[in-house]
């Protein structure tokens, strides 16, 4: 059977509206009532045969949901084009195809032009659309990280702020900057108010860090993104820009801008 990275799965109809799934990660298959409509258009190869110690549990919940958003694996990991729910697997290939967008970027975009979100909407289709059925569109789903009191959740209404993130977006690409203190300072803002709406079902981080990379190209600046780490209290950063103290990830922005001028 050929498959291709385009197929969510293959599959075949059985009895009593049954069907066959071919699940990536465990070279299995899984047995489960009829999808969504929006799965089963993106498929069209059928299984020939199959044994039955070849088949496991479904391992997907929500898989019922007319709202592909929903339907993750039982760790949390959304439905995926890598028929996959290996979280490290993903990643791995979510940094490669993100590589592949910077090196296009580099090469094909016009940073002197002034952008706002539909850019980055783009921009997400590019990195995700081999990964994700749902790239480059807006989270349908609320979203929450942490199981405990400091648990954060993502309403669906923080969208509503997109519009003033567009207008800020739009400002910055159109400025010139020139000292480091103060793209520092407006940066520190965009990308923590762009990770607070976290327009996205999957990506925001790598996102916000790309479009802060552009705008330092676009000025001159060293592209810092990738060297934004965990040992540097990054997320704690960006969370105290959530209560809008933007200073903390001002002060680790700058100082690495300022270390890759002394490198």
């Amino acid at each position: 059977m050929n498959k291709t990275k385009y197929l969510l799965y293959a599959f075949k109809e059985s009895q009593k509206n049954k069907y066959i799934y071919w699940y990536e990660t465990d070279h299995k298959y899984f047995e489960q009532t009829k999808p969504p409509k929006t799965i089963l258009d993106t498929n069209s190869e059928e299984i020939d045969s199959l044994e039955k110690d070849t088949i496991i549990e479904n391992p997907w919940i929500d898989w019922e949901s007319n709202d592909i958003q929903k339907i993750t694996s039982k760790s949390g990991v959304c439905l995926n084009y890598l028929k996959s729910t290996d979280e490290e697997y993903i990643t791995k290939k979510e940094d490669l195809k993100l590589l592949e967008v910077y090196s296009h970027l580099v090469e094909n975009f016009d940073i002197s032009e002034t952008f706002g979100f539909d850019m980055i909407l783009k921009w997400h289709h590019m990195v995700f659309d081999t990964i994700y059925p749902f790239a480059g569109e807006l989270r349908t789903v609320s979203m929450s990280k942490g199981n405990n009191i400091d648990a954060w959740e993502w309403r669906l209404d923080f969208l509503r702020a997109l519009p003033d993130f567009d207008k800020l977006l739009q400002k910055m690409t159109a400025k010139e900057y020139e000292d480091i203190d103060d793209i520092a300072t407006d940066l520190s803002q965009l990308m923590s108010d762009f990770l607070f709406i976290h327009p996205f079902r999957e990506g925001n981080g790598r996102m916000s860090r790309l479009i802060g990379d552009i705008i330092l190209a676009k000025n001159g600046f060293p592209m810092i993104g990738l060297n934004l780490k965990e040992s540097d209290n990054y997320i704690e950063k960006v969370h105290q820009g959530y209560q809008c103290d933007y200073e903390p990830m001002k002060e680790l922005l700058k100082s690495k801008i300022e270390d890759e001028f002394m490198n």
